[in-house]
């Protein structure tokens, strides 16, 4: 089954297994369901190839969304967020590389794939770099979004059933097609379209974020997207997420998925466990930031915060942070990790001819 057809069928999956999410209830549903669904799909029946262009829109939405809920006030609301954002991003990409070994080893996989594999950072970032030093690019793309989809599916039920029932229920604002939006939208396209002309990760994303925020920040736009945009957003993510899973990479490698869920399910915890402890220590929101510091995907833990009650704004922060320091220090983390590795050899076979 190939073309438009496929893709109608899975896209008719995905938004099915959202409605019944919705339906059954769960949290961050829309995602959830259709990344469940899609993922179904794509191992039993046939591989699904997502629009750049669809994915694109999903994320233009999301970080519109977020962008929107900006106030003034949120110089006063990051405070001292600013010094922990970059040590929090700089300790998840640190415990990635500790994790680097134990993926290879577990996994009889190679150093460059494992590397690449396990430093939490964009999905097709990750892919493209890794094809550059010789990895297994679809192994690299299988593993980030496992990770992502792990996270998204384990996070937002635990903080529901830890942190009981009121807050946590959904959004009772259902949003309204106004000119407002219309204006938001618009500059939400042009900065996104700006943004991926400048190679600015996550583009479409961060760019209409940053410029909605601005213009919400600012009082010059005032608005809130209509809950059943976002809807067919969250289908739209999470049907990119579950098309990533490869049917042949799942078969060729079980064994190095099995070892890389439990390390990325390790790796989730640490962060839970720094989050909820720093947490403590400051007086702060324990939900805000065990999402900032969560090893998820950017859109995916902002949706999450605002299905929760949590400072999605904050929780953008934290996530784009750690994905623009792992994207940019990714690929020189391993020239390093090589370089270091080749002094060590050439020491020791030093040490052997003597």
């Amino acid at each position: 089954m190939k073309g438009l057809g496929n893709l109608f069928l899975a896209v008719t999956v995905a938004a099915a297994g959202g409605a019944l999410a919705h339906l059954a209830d769960l949290p961050l549903a829309w995602l959830v369901g259709a990344a469940i669904a899609t993922a179904i799909y794509t191992l039993a029946i046939a591989p699904v190839f997502v629009p750049r262009p669809a994915y694109r829109l999903a994320q233009l939405v999301v970080g519109t969304s977020v962008g929107l809920t900006v106030s003034a006030d949120i110089a006063q609301r990051i405070g001292w967020h600013l010094v922990v954002i970059p040590i929090g991003a700089c300790i998840s990409i640190a415990i990635g590389m500790l994790l680097t070994g134990p993926l290879s080893r577990l996994g009889a996989v190679d150093r460059v794939t494992a590397h690449f594999s396990m430093i939490p950072a964009g999905i097709s970032e990750m892919a493209d770099l890794s094809g550059k030093h010789g990895a297994d690019v679809g192994a690299v793309a299988t593993f980030h979004a496992m990770r992502v989809m792990l996270v998204v599916f384990l996070l937002p039920p635990l903080i529901f059933a830890l942190d009981g029932g009121a807050r946590l229920s959904a959004d009772p604002d259902q949003g309204a097609w106004t000119v407002s939006l219309a204006v938001g939208l618009a500059c939400a396209l042009l900065a996104g379209w700006g943004g991926s002309r400048l190679g600015l990760p996550s583009a479409w994303f961060l760019g209409p974020m940053a410029s909605v925020a601005v213009l919400s920040g600012a009082g010059l736009v005032a608005a809130s997207e209509p809950q059943g945009l976002l809807a067919v957003a969250q289908v739209a993510l999470g049907l990119s997420l579950g098309a990533r899973l490869k049917r042949e990479t799942v078969r060729r490698l079980p064994r190095a998925l099995t070892a890389g869920a439990a390390l990325m399910l390790v790796h989730a915890a640490l962060m839970a466990g720094l989050a909820v402890g720093l947490a403590i220590l400051a007086g702060a929101e324990p939900v805000t930031l065990v999402l900032g510091l969560a090893t998820g995907g950017s859109a995916e833990m902002v949706l999450t915060a605002r299905a929760v009650g949590a400072d999605a704004a904050i929780v953008a922060a934290y996530q784009l942070t750690r994905g623009l320091l792992g994207n940019a220090f990714a690929e020189r983390l391993h020239e390093n990790a090589n370089g270091t590795t080749a002094v060590l050899k050439e020491r020791k076979r030093r040490d052997d001819d003597h």
